[in-house]
């Protein structure tokens, strides 16, 4: 389902236009990115549930520029989000409405984008969207001899969040989707844990839930951080709950997505299979496929992975009993259908915890970026800014 991702507004004066809109709405862009092909420079602001994109011509005969000439300062397009661009235009052909483009545009945000003609929308510019796997830039933080990449958003005068992938995950390919949306409110880092994505793997790769707190400490010194929030989803959760433990004065608020903190032989076979890269290719090759192009090692990471989940009950064990310790503020986020861990595991963190709260989500999948983002966002940015 389509739902509004921001509205575009276009502007003459930049600087004027933000000092106004920091007058009115006490706030200020949160990021600025310039988009070649359209001649644009835009100017991100939070507006709660959406958000505003400034509109700054970077060219005499830009189609922003050419709107400016027409009709003045004022709302340019309103853009909705989608899954399938594609299938969309596809649809909107079929319905009779004129595209601007032929094929999807590259636009600000991470996004693929098309227009569709204003004359058959009522005179209002309608953009849809879809959001695509992002190429930041990141930071090579020195760790087990080579590094961590970390990956900033966000403005850094905002608390700081520290966003934690799950096992075989990424920051690009799993973390990202829901960056995007904290990234107007919060200093940002996307952490690649020890063997994920281009961070480095030990030498003796005998991953643990304290080698993966380390990798978390190693960030927070890095940026000159003496604390920050964070974040993680499926093992980033664990490592979360064990960083508060094994250093409290580290972590600020704390929020675990889909986690389980007390693993069964059951739960340690399922999560064995997914994590067998040659079983894997064989019921689902675009799957593992995929995991070999994200990780430097994907061999040596998996079967690290595979050895550190046979671990997990024994380390359940001993962060169960040093649960009842963690002192930080912490929200615990489960869909009611999770495949993997279903809701005892959830249930059963929230009643250790000392001072938890629990929120249930729809979703069937053990998947951040197919979980309710839009849902659980708000959630996060409540959670963590609250007083």
């Amino acid at each position: 389902m389509a739902h509004l991702d921001h509205i575009g507004i276009g502007i003459d004066d930049a600087a004027a236009v933000v000092e106004r809109f920091r007058d009115l709405l006490d706030v200020e862009p949160y990021k600025h990115e310039a988009v070649s092909g359209q001649q644009v420079r835009t100017h991100f602001l939070n507006a709660g549930a959406t958000k505003l994109e400034l509109l700054e011509s970077l060219g005499e005969d830009s189609p922003v520029q050419r709107f400016l000439d027409r009709r003045g300062e004022g709302l340019h397009h309103l853009a909705f989000e989608v899954e399938d661009l594609t299938g969309t235009m596809s649809r909107l052909r079929d319905a009779g409405f004129e595209l601007l483009s032929e094929t999807p545009q590259a636009g600000a945000d991470d996004k693929q984008i098309v227009f569709v003609h204003p004359k058959q929308t009522h005179g209002v510019l309608v953009e849809f969207c879809e959001s695509t796997t992002p190429d930041w830039p990141s930071r090579a933080v020195p760790r087990h001899g080579g590094s961590l990449s970390v990956f900033e958003r966000g403005r850094r005068d905002r608390p700081s969040l520290l966003v934690l992938h799950g096992a075989a995950g990424t920051t690009l390919h799993e973390t990202a989707p829901l960056i995007r949306r904290l990234e107007p409110s919060f200093h940002v880092l996307g952490v690649d844990l020890s063997g994920h994505g281009a961070s480095a793997l030990p030498d003796a790769p005998r991953l643990s839930l304290d080698l993966f707190a380390e990798d978390a400490v190693a960030v927070l010194e890095a940026y000159n951080l003496s604390s920050a929030h964070v974040v993680g989803f499926s093992l980033g959760g664990g490592t979360a709950l064990h960083l508060a433990h094994s250093h409290p004065a580290r972590v600020d608020r704390l929020a675990v997505l889909q986690t389980n903190a007390d693993w069964t032989e059951a739960q340690v076979r399922r999560m064995h299979r997914r994590l067998d890269l040659k079983a894997l290719h064989d019921r689902a090759p675009t799957r593992a496929q995929d995991l070999r192009a994200r990780h430097d090692q994907p061999e040596r990471l998996l079967q690290a992975l595979q050895t550190f989940v046979e671990a997990l009950p024994e380390a359940s064990a001993r962060l169960g009993k040093a649960l009842s310790n963690i002192s930080a503020s912490t929200l615990i986020a489960a869909l009611d259908q999770d495949p993997l861990f279903g809701l005892d595991a959830p249930q059963s963190l929230h009643r250790a915890l000392p001072n938890a709260r629990l929120t249930v989500l729809p979703g069937d999948t053990h998947s951040l970026p197919r979980a309710p983002l839009s849902l659980l966002a708000p959630l996060l940015t409540q959670h963590f800014l609250e007083h």
